[in-house]
């Protein structure tokens, strides 16, 4: 493909069929990468510039087919090629803002910067002292979340403050999974981190309240919420297996492997995969539930099947 194809189903048609989404970045050299999500915005980025490396970003409604360019954010130091950038999406109940922090690696600082959808401008806040190792921050409960070398890390919306979560006694980073992408996942509104015992993956909760405790975390918080057994005809070799959604009746996960997406009875421990017709030959590398909304992605916004040519030269604006 030409550029980065988005695909949705819906659920309501028991995912019977996709449809194409108009890509409001429509890159023509491909690699458009989706940074976050939250209560059906999505934010998307596309690299301008590798040395040093630049990332346009945008936040769009799919649904509403509205999406907003953010400026280039005035990182100090923009890593090069040896660096590391990861972002993520959330919404503040507090003031009733979604906000983008990014941390960017450069040299031996870890700086991370916020950018309010109410303000619409970057500031920059604490710099990170740990190595992040996981790319997307994951929102839930208040906070967004990635995975460090020894540690979790959240990130409350509401205060702008970094506290750390402890990982599970036996699970180092030696034990998560092959690709760390994905070593967070939420799931039902919730975060959860899944652990590989051979044929059996364990899905345990993070149990905190960001908004009441100031994301005061303490050992003991990850409780095991289920197991999936039985998947040895599970392709999940190279992505890890992830759970997109609960059935209507709560007896089922819709589970994602390396193949695609399948539903995984959790009394009987089997499972069914799902064949979602209108999607590509090649294999789809990712996919997330979105509950569609109207929210807005604030002013400035344009609509995603306008203005086809130049919009990607707009975003080094």
């Amino acid at each position: 493909m030409d550029s980065t194809d988005f695909y949705a189903a819906d659920f309501e048609d028991d995912l019977k069929a996709a449809f194409l989404l108009n890509n409001p970045l429509k890159s023509q050299h491909g690699g458009d990468l989706v940074c976050g999500s939250c209560n059906g915005l999505t934010l998307l980025g596309m690299i301008i510039n590798l040395t040093p490396l630049i990332m346009g970003l945008v936040i769009w409604n799919p649904f509403t087919r509205r999406y907003k360019k953010l400026p280039v954010c005035p990182v100090q130091t923009f890593p090069s090629y040896r660096g590391f950038m990861c972002f993520g999406l959330g919404y503040d109940s507090a003031h009733d803002d979604y906000k983008v922090v990014m941390i960017s690696k450069a040299d031996d600082s870890n700086q991370v910067w916020v950018f309010g959808l109410k303000s619409d401008f970057w500031r920059r806040s604490r710099d990170l002292e740990d190595e992040v190792t996981t790319s997307v921050g994951r929102f839930a409960n208040g906070a967004l979340y990635w995975i460090c070398k020894s540690k979790c890390v959240g990130f409350n919306l509401k205060k702008e403050v970094f506290f750390d979560i402890p990982l599970l006694s036996d699970c180092g980073p030696a034990s998560l999974f092959f690709n760390s992408f994905d070593a967070l996942v939420v799931f039902g509104g919730n975060l959860f981190f899944p652990k590989l015992h051979d044929k059996t993956i364990e899905f345990y909760l993070v149990v905190s309240d960001v908004s009441d405790k100031g994301g005061e975390v303490v050992e003991g918080s990850w409780r095991k919420e289920f197991t999936v057994e039985n998947v040895e005809n599970i392709s999940h070799d190279v992505f890890p297996l992830l759970p997109l959604a609960y059935s209507k009746d709560g007896g089922s996960i819709l589970l994602l492997d390396s193949s695609g997406v399948f539903w995984y009875n959790l009394e009987n421990k089997t499972n069914q995969r799902v064949i979602i017709a209108g999607l590509p030959d090649v294999p789809c590398s990712r996919y997330s539930v979105c509950w569609e909304s109207l929210v807005s992605v604030g002013k400035d916004s344009a609509f995603d099947g306008a203005a086809e040519e130049g919009r990607i030269d707009d975003l080094e604006e």
